[in-house]
């Protein structure tokens, strides 16, 4: 059994995807004790769009991510289809680089470990109790540790959601259900400077280039293009996404491929809170980000930036924990509600045949309403 009680962290962060590692940096370098929880062992494949928004770029910079020495490709086109195949090309004035979670994440855990943060790998954490100003985490192989402030990045589901009683979590069992996909492609002949969208019935697809000469492949589907394909993934996908003319041939490159795909089922979209039980949510876990909001990564990364100023004014005596959890709600929905709302709304067309080829017919003859769409799914440097 391992255990902490003779410490007291300042701060302790569920989950290590980019959110909660890009905070755990932050207060890392701000000389702050912080642990990290992560169920998984680095490195690690996530499903994932893997772009990031060049809005993030200076702020990887800033905390230690030597993108400038990676050579990553850089996206400034995109296309979007309808199911038919019917497509718009447009420039991408933000743009983005494409780079692998299983690369990016183990890179911020080793730097946050290398600025004192504690990452803990392979460890789930299966309670978390808030008494007497502090909070009391209980992980999965009976260890149990103590901090002043407790932040959750855990993603798009997990127990703790339900152990928390967040009010989403019985709503969204009656909700539409998705399933998400993602596959690395190799030797496709994807250019590198693109980001494409591909729409199919109930779902859509977007591939991008990824450091190594790869070629992420990631879709979401409602769950019912599954069941009804006998929860074959090969089969939905010769059936559903393939009647799509332009995804057709990378989805018939991954079926040679013998790597099997990743697949993450029970996504819904529903609208979340940042704080529960004085837990301060970011990423997903404060709510689920549509692929189509810009991108999960940057907002997860916004969220961390923003929650880690006002950390530290906690920390040092500045404002209550009452303050804090409503100034963070607060610049949170100022900053990135309208992006998720905007992805959700996209999300719900997206996948319908005849309004994405209407949508698409439409923004074709109006270019300056793609440019108006882009910047509602994208944010500015920080």
């Amino acid at each position: 059994m391992s255990t902490s009680d003779d410490v007291i962290y300042d701060c302790a962060i569920i989950g290590g995807g980019v959110a909660g590692l890009t905070l755990a940096v932050q207060l890392a370098q701000s000389g702050r004790r912080v642990v990290l929880f992560e169920k998984e062992t680095y490195p690690f494949h996530r499903v994932c769009g893997e772009y990031i928004s060049m809005e993030n770029y200076d702020f990887l910079c800033r905390i230690g991510v030597p993108l400038a020495e990676m050579e990553l490709p850089r996206m400034t086109r995109f296309t979007v289809s309808s199911p038919s195949g019917v497509a718009l090309h447009h420039s991408l004035d933000i743009g983005g680089l494409g780079i692998t979670r299983y690369v990016l994440d183990e890179l911020l855990a080793r730097l946050a470990a290398r600025h004192g943060a504690t990452i803990l790998e392979g460890t789930r954490v299966t309670d978390v109790v808030f008494a007497d100003d502090q909070f009391s985490l209980t992980t999965a192989n009976g260890g149990t540790y103590r901090a002043r402030l407790a932040c959750g990045a855990w993603g798009k589901h997990a127990n703790l959601d339900s152990k928390l009683e967040r009010p989403f979590v019985e709503a969204s069992r009656k909700e539409r259900q998705f399933v998400a996909v993602k596959r690395h492609l190799e030797g496709v002949d994807f250019p590198e400077a693109m980001v494409e969208m591909h729409n199919f019935k109930d779902g859509y697809c977007g591939l991008s280039p990824v450091l190594g000469g790869l070629t992420n492949c990631s879709y979401i589907s409602d769950v019912r293009n599954l069941r009804a394909h006998g929860n074959s993934i090969a089969e939905m996908e010769r059936q559903v996404l393939m009647q799509n003319p332009l995804l057709r041939p990378y989805l018939e490159a991954a079926h040679r491929q013998a790597t099997p795909p990743i697949v993450i089922s029970q996504i819904t979209f529903r609208e979340r809170s940042t704080v529960d039980a004085h837990v301060l949510m970011l990423g997903d876990a404060a709510g689920t980000i549509a692929p189509l909001a810009g991108n999960g990564m940057s907002m997860g990364m916004n969220a961390s930036f923003l929650l880690h100023g006002l950390l530290l004014e906690f920390l040092e005596g500045r404002i209550s924990r009452t303050e804090l959890e409503q100034h963070y709600t607060r610049t949170w929905r100022g900053l990135l509600s309208l992006r998720i709302t905007a992805g959700r709304l996209f999300h719900q067309v997206f996948g319908m045949p005849w309004l994405t080829t209407t949508g698409i017919q439409v923004l074709k003859r109006l270019p300056f309403m793609t440019n108006v769409l882009l910047k509602l799914t994208h944010g500015r440097a920080y």
